[in-house]
């Protein structure tokens, strides 16, 4: 993965983050203030890649132009374990902390970039609770998927493969302890049921109420655990 700038004819200076991925076309989306991610197939030659960019030259400078407007301000609320809290800066803090009263604290020294560091805390935590999670289901169902981890998807908020297992997405440690449990159950039951029919859903049914809840919170609040993706 590489950033580098693209100049358009009329002299914008364009940064682009290059992903090489797996995927057929190529796809660019903002990804920050100022900047844009680029997925480019393996096949695509740099050459390829500096024509691709100059015939599609308007569409890139419009995403660019929408790019500049992503706000750096953290959002008035950080979404988790399904409640909303608000945060503080402390200056002799030197990492983030999180208490039920006094909601997030961050250190001083961060403030330049509070969402990369509120970013990895709840990463961290993600990981611990969202997959201790999944695996106390996967132990009362007797379902054992082949891996457990979680995504960084903005289309999804679990998958389940035969080959590669079980990812929830960490976003979900914004998520209610009844949101996350149908998560991991619905994604377990997919290890017997590949699709979304009657037995797959009867049996989901098998060991949770919560699904209509869930999928209505997920719903209602579900865009609001994305509030720091935009403000790399």
């Amino acid at each position: 993965m590489s950033v580098f700038i693209h100049t358009t004819a009329d002299g914008c200076a364009i940064r682009l983050k290059v992903r090489r991925t797996a995927r057929k076309n190529i796809i660019v989306r903002s990804a920050a203030r100022g900047l844009l991610d680029i997925n480019v197939p393996p096949f695509v030659s740099k050459k390829s890649l500096y024509q691709w960019l100059n015939i599609h030259e308007l569409s890139i400078k419009q995403l660019w132009q929408q790019a500049l407007q992503i706000s750096t301000a953290l959002p008035a609320y950080i979404w988790f374990r399904g409640q909303t809290y608000s945060y503080t800066p402390v200056a002799v803090l030197t990492h983030v902390q999180w208490d039920a009263q006094q909601g997030f604290l961050l250190p001083l020294a961060n403030m330049q970039l509070p969402q990369l560091a509120l970013s990895i805390w709840l990463k961290q935590r993600a990981q611990t609770e969202l997959l201790s999670r999944l695996q106390y289901w996967a132990q009362i169902m007797q379902l054992q998927p082949v891996a457990m981890a979680l995504s960084q998807a903005r289309t999804f908020w679990g998958v389940c493969r035969s080959r590669t297992g079980i990812r929830l997405n960490w976003r979900l440690i914004g998520a209610p302890a009844f949101v996350v449990d149908y998560v991991c159950i619905h994604e377990l039951c997919h290890l017997r049921h590949a699709n979304h029919g009657k037995a797959f859903w009867a049996m989901v049914a098998e060991y949770t109420i919560e699904t209509a809840n869930a999928r209505l919170w997920l719903k209602k609040y579900g865009t609001e655990l994305f509030a720091l993706d935009n403000m790399r």
